[in-house]
């Protein structure tokens, strides 16, 4: 048996590989990236593995590569090796959370930066460089964290922390997200890099502060809320500076986190300074910002409006739950939480409301008066943005004070709807925002809305329902919020303080039939603890190292079209060109479109060419080739050669030993070469007879640094 130890929660504590050996006559094999998955027994859930034979050890009870076939098609090796997989007796919440993951990939983008995560697929006007905008950061490190391979989330914190991105064109909660980042990857290396310019950016905000209130004001469109409570009470819908909930609470996370890490460095005096800035912001929001007669955080106006100066805006909003999400408020705010499951309030029937029925603007199309409610207000509409901050603080509550008002059954109860709303021609899918009384989209354009990634899923599933709590120590708490009438679910693929976790329950070992029962956690292998209730159980564990990714550039990357690199073909289709494979973006629907296609005109070589403004060093290639399938005469090449300008003469570039490298379709073809300087780089490639080539994207990647010349 397990050795465990008492947990003063109350769950069983158990001690892992790294503190004590364990038996190793239930190891469960197979729990490399790569071994696990669904068999083919539909998507709902997977079916039980056959029983373990008498001496041999039980098979893990998901077949990774087969469910990552099965959810991904010809792209399923990127997701067998990168994200964590679940079975869930709720198939609207399960299919919800492959196709976040399929979305979520759509949105990386590789650049001469690295792999930077966005918002919008197609660009838009108000984008930053690299198509990058600051709003969502928060949500988009929470899901990057539990990626295996490191590079998105090194490489985007590298972006926005090293200068590259507009940190402050919106506000967002960077400061919170880095630490949460360490708090499943367990490498302190990343935030104790960070420091500095996490601290400089607190100090970035000090102009919007109130010394009278002690807090800090924003505009809500600076908030990425346009058309609030706030912004409706001085007419206009685009102004209403004021005193909010969101702001001030992501800041006392900021001053938090950086004062952990300057604890993590040994910094006392730094760590104690930021700990008391924390707390100041801490006391003033529950002084300042909370509103009786609401019994909820609320926006108070800024210094801007000397008539109004203090005063609270005429209405409660979704945005006063976000304190929450960061654990800031007291117990005794806890009241707070019946609002949101009642349906004269913030529950709609399809998801959660930004402002309440009885807001005189609930509903209220501003920027076309009299017209249906359009794009970008937040007086009424369902969120995906601030309904997955909501979730994610509702179970921090019941993580925290399983005694709270509301219940694991309400948490499972929202996230369902949030999953069953992210739907469009019955498929998943996610936009803007929608009605909450009807389930239909309302910002939903084409080229723009596609897959938003705006918000967070996959986390709320990890660390909500199944409840992996990470810690800074050396420890796991797994405490679910599934329902008791669940009799199973699984989790494989996590890396977690750089060893390998798995979590399964199976209430009598029926379903699985691994030869246990109720709630259990594998670490590298090793079952560290079995037939624990479903009120969770503690996980001690050394942390491993951590592998570290590669800060590479791709040199072929140019998203505006404008200068170099430039790309040029030898022929092309009529509604695509060669640029559009040199944007960094991957992905391979057919709309929104994102390929260069070759011309129907019978060739069967096509060149495809990318020149440098100057010599550049690479060493791989990755190219993703698009492939329309049988009925179509756009197919994967046949054949392909990578060259290099050698003066005026073009020259094969020199493979490193290892798998054949053909052209794969709808999927990443990655090419290993001797490194290589030139400013023009070429493919070569043989089009099936009678057939089209396409590319959605060529990477040519190098050492990110200063290039030779």
């Amino acid at each position: 048996m397990t050795p465990h130890v008492p947990d003063p929660t109350g769950e069983e504590r158990a001690v892992g590989p790294g503190r004590r050996r364990v038996c190793r006559d239930a190891v469960m094999t197979g729990l490399a990236a790569g071994t696990l998955g669904v068999p083919a027994a539909g998507p709902a859930q997977a079916a039980p593995a056959a029983p373990p034979a008498r001496g041999r050890s039980p098979r893990a009870p998901l077949d990774l590569r087969a469910l990552a076939r099965q959810r991904y098609g010809s792209d399923a090796g990127w997701y067998a090796a990168n994200i964590p997989f679940v079975d869930l007796p709720d198939r609207t919440i399960l299919d919800t959370y492959y196709y976040r993951w399929e979305a979520f990939k759509k949105h990386l983008r590789s650049t001469a930066d690295g792999m930077l995560v966005t918002e919008f697929l197609p660009s838009v006007s108000w984008e930053g460089a690299n198509s990058t905008i600051s709003a969502a950061v928060g949500h988009h490190l929470h899901e990057a964290r539990w990626l295996r391979d490191r590079t998105v989330v090194e490489d985007t914190l590298a972006w926005w922390l090293g200068g590259g991105g507009n940190l402050r064109q919106y506000t967002s909660w960077i400061g919170e997200a880095v630490w949460a980042d360490y708090e499943v990857s367990g490498d302190g290396r990343v935030p104790l890099a960070h420091a500095a310019a996490l601290e400089a950016d607190l100090d970035a905000w000090e102009p919007h502060y109130d010394a009278d209130m002690g807090l800090y004001w924003i505009a809500p469109v600076d908030d990425a809320t346009e058309f609030t409570t706030s912004g409706l009470d001085v007419g206009d819908g685009w102004a209403g500076e004021a005193f909010r909930p969101t702001l001030n609470s992501y800041l006392f996370a900021g001053h938090r986190a950086v004062g952990r890490i300057a604890e993590l460095a040994g910094d006392t005096a730094k760590a104690a300074a930021h700990a008391a800035r924390a707390e100041q912001l801490r006391a003033r929001v529950q002084e300042k910002l909370w509103h009786p007669g609401f019994g909820h955080f609320t926006d108070r106006f800024g210094p801007q409006y000397p008539d109004r100066r203090g005063g609270f805006v005429s209405g409660p909003e979704l945005a006063g739950f976000v304190p929450w999400y960061f654990g800031l408020p007291d117990a005794r705010y806890d009241g707070a939480w019946r609002a949101l499951t009642d349906p004269a309030v913030f529950a709609g029937r399809h998801g959660l409301r930004t402002v309440p029925p009885s807001s005189p603007y609930y509903m209220v199309q501003h920027r076309t008066p009299g017209a249906s409610p359009g794009e970008c207000e937040w007086n009424g509409p369902s969120w995906p943005f601030q309904t997955s901050q909501v979730l994610t603080a509702l179970a921090r509550l019941l993580d925290e004070r399983p005694r709270a008002p509301v219940g694991r059954d309400d948490y499972l109860a929202l996230l369902r709807q949030y999953a069953a709303q992210q739907r469009k021609d019955r498929r998943p899918y996610v936009a803007e925002n929608l009605d909450p009384d009807t389930g239909e989209w309302i910002a939903d354009f084409p080229d723009r809305s596609e897959h938003y990634n705006h918000s967070a899923f996959a986390d709320l599933v990890l660390t909500g329902l199944l409840g992996l709590r990470p810690s800074a120590g050396d420890t796991l708490r797994v405490r679910p919020l599934v329902p008791p009438e669940w009799d199973h679910f699984a989790l494989q693929n996590v890396m977690y303080h750089g060893r390998e976790l798995s979590v399964v329950y199976d209430r009598d070992g029926g379903h699985y039939r691994l030869g246990v029962r109720g709630l259990c956690v594998w670490v590298d292998g090793h079952l560290v603890a079995s037939g624990r209730p479903l009120s969770g159980a503690t996980v001690d564990l050394r942390r491993a190292p951590v592998r570290r990714p590669e800060a590479l550039a791709n040199r072929a990357f140019n998203h505006k079209g404008e200068g170099f690199p430039r790309a040029t073909a030898s022929s092309s289709g009529e509604g695509t060109g060669p640029q559009e494979a040199v944007d960094g973006r991957v992905w391979f629907d057919r709309t929104p479109v994102n390929r260069w296609v070759s011309a129907p005109d019978g060739a069967r070589t096509v060149e495809f060419t990318v020149t440098a403004a100057e010599a550049v060093t690479v060493d791989r290639a990755r190219i993703h080739y698009y492939d329309e399938g049988r009925g179509s005469d756009v197919r994967v090449p046949a054949g392909h050669r990578l060259q290099y300008a050698d003066g005026d003469r073009w020259r094969d570039v020199r493979p490193r030993p290892g798998p054949d490298r053909s052209p794969a379709a709808n999927t990443a073809t990655d090419l290993l070469f001797a490194p290589v300087t030139a400013e023009r780089f070429r493919l070569v490639l043989t089009a099936a007879k009678g057939c089209r080539v396409a590319v959605s994207d060529v990477e040519l990647l190098g050492p990110r640094g200063r290039q030779e010349g």
